[in-house]
């Protein structure tokens, strides 16, 4: 009778394999995550283009809508037959929304003045608004958005990169 030959793996080769799968799956999980700028970024562009059709919308619809912030969250308002403010409903674009985890609007200025308690950013169906910034923030991380009395909006960074 033969001798039958038995192959398989060793010990040392097992691990080499293991200790290669944890590097690529640290490696991706730390890919996956996003970091605070990354984060904020995106909140910031996207609010940034929110506030843009925020400006073509009132043109277009010939009816001022108001932008507020308050405890995390922004809304968009019209008013109503009797002249009060109500949110914009109806819209899925325009709708209220929660800022990412953590971030904040630290500060919402109208003419260089910060906004009242309670107070809305309007934007006027002429087109002609009153310029604004808005910051935020996310721990370390800056980045504000400003508005002109054409109804530009563009984004700045602490790096000093406009967009």
């Amino acid at each position: 009778m033969g001798a039958v030959s038995l192959r398989g793996f060793t010990l040392i080769e097992i691990l080499v394999v293991l200790v290669i799968i944890g590097i690529m799956v640290g490696l991706v999980s730390v890919r996956m995550m996003p970091d605070d700028t990354a984060l904020l970024r995106t909140e910031t562009e996207r609010l940034a283009l929110l506030l843009e059709q925020t400006r073509d919308q009132a043109v277009v619809a010939g009816e001022p809508i108001g932008f507020s912030v308050e405890q995390g969250r922004y809304h968009f308002w019209l008013r109503d037959a009797e002249n009060q403010w109500v949110p914009l409903s109806g819209d899925d674009l325009l709708r209220q929304r929660a800022l990412a985890d953590g971030v904040q609007v630290v500060a919402l200025q109208v003419n260089q003045a910060p906004l009242a308690e309670g107070g809305r950013l309007l934007f006027l169906p002429t087109g002609s608004n009153e310029p604004f910034t808005a910051e935020l923030a996310l721990n370390a991380a800056h980045a504000r958005i400003r508005g002109d009395r054409l109804g530009r909006v563009s984004i700045e960074w602490p790096q000093g990169i406009v967009e």
